[in-house]
């Protein structure tokens, strides 16, 4: 069958391209026809960018190159009846941004309520990769948490600490995406280039620091400045993924890690385990809570989509998420226009 899928030719250049579709499946296999898709800025971003080349592992530098890995859509067949979705689900799967897509329904594909907006539900994804900081952390309701960076997994993170009674707060350079916190509920919220971070948090923490520091970014520098705005035995989060080399003296961080018995926790949502254990909880369990607040309102994404469009405007979006912070922040392809 044919299919229209998402290919970045080269760093800076992404297309709409057709393509065949084999539809012999394997048995961890379903065809899914895609409803909605989401943009993950950082990990895609990297991607189109280029900037994936500076990572130091594998072929991560290879184009042309597929994106994509938030797909709501509805299974057309299966490659085996024990897969725990059937034809006719509308599913949430980790496929590729294309018109029709084989998932590995093995390792994830959620059935999700026919009620939902697909462009609210398809949020669940973005929220998939926020709860692994909830999940490492040791926060207590009461906690003081500091998320550092408002894009979609950071403001996701934001809003979960606080449905776990931590105190929140929040910082990030863009306006809009600091205003977009406060629509979803995150009432403080700090301005580094009117604010100084680490001494605002101070103030705000009587001068003890927050007792969880998240940086939801990914950039060296910045996980820096979270390790001085964490309490004695507190702990950071590294929710997003350092990608860019950087250059500077590390050892400040260090040190104040050493004497102050701070952790620091990598939170990669990838090593969660797809089935439950005793101690922890699982992919699907994770994405199900999820799915269930979106539904409910009780995690707010009507905020965050800031453009709704069909997939040929794949190269303005992607231009606009790399390069204009004040104006684009959660995007979504619309395969059905």
């Amino acid at each position: 069958m044919k299919t229209r899928e998402l290919v970045v030719v080269e760093p800076g250049r992404i297309e709409l391209q057709e393509a065949d579709l084999d539809e012999d499946l394997a048995p961890h296999e379903i065809l899914v026809e895609t409803e909605h898709s989401i943009v993950s800025a950082g990990t895609e971003g990297a991607g189109f960018t280029g900037l994936v080349r500076q990572m130091p592992f594998g072929d991560a530098g290879r184009y042309p190159r597929g994106t994509g890995y938030g797909n709501l859509g509805r299974v057309l067949a299966a490659g085996s009846p024990d897969l725990g979705c059937a034809p006719g689900d509308r599913v949430l799967t980790f496929a590729r941004h294309a018109s029709h897509a084989k998932a590995d329904a093995g390792r994830f594909a959620l059935p999700v309520p026919d009620g939902p907006p697909g462009e609210h539900l398809v949020f669940a994804r973005m929220a998939g990769v926020s709860i692994s900081a909830l999940r490492s952390s040791s926060v207590q309701p009461g906690d003081a948490v500091l998320v550092i960076g408002m894009g979609l997994v950071g403001n996701l993170a934001a809003q979960l600490f606080r449905l776990a009674g931590a105190d929140v707060a929040v910082a990030d350079l863009s306006g809009l995406r600091l205003q977009r916190a406060r629509q979803c509920g995150v009432e403080r919220v700090i301005h580094p280039p009117g604010e100084d971070l680490v001494e605002t948090v101070r103030e705000w923490t009587g001068g003890e620091g927050a007792r969880v520091t998240v940086e939801a970014i990914g950039v060296s520098e910045v996980i820096a400045q979270a390790v001085d705005c964490t309490a004695r035995h507190g702990e950071v989060i590294l929710l997003g993924s350092p990608r860019a080399r950087a250059s500077f003296d590390v050892t400040p961080m260090l040190l104040r890690i050493h004497l102050e018995a701070i952790r620091m926790i990598g939170a990669l949502e990838w090593r969660w385990p797809q089935h439950p254990t005793e101690r922890t909880r699982d992919l699907d369990s994770n994405y199900r809570q999820l799915a269930d607040w979106i539904a409910g309102g009780r995690l707010r994404v009507e905020p965050l989509l800031t453009h709704l469009v069909p997939p040929a405007e794949c190269q303005r979006m992607y231009d606009g998420l790399a390069h204009r912070r004040e104006e684009y922040l959660g995007v979504v392809f619309d395969w059905g226009t």
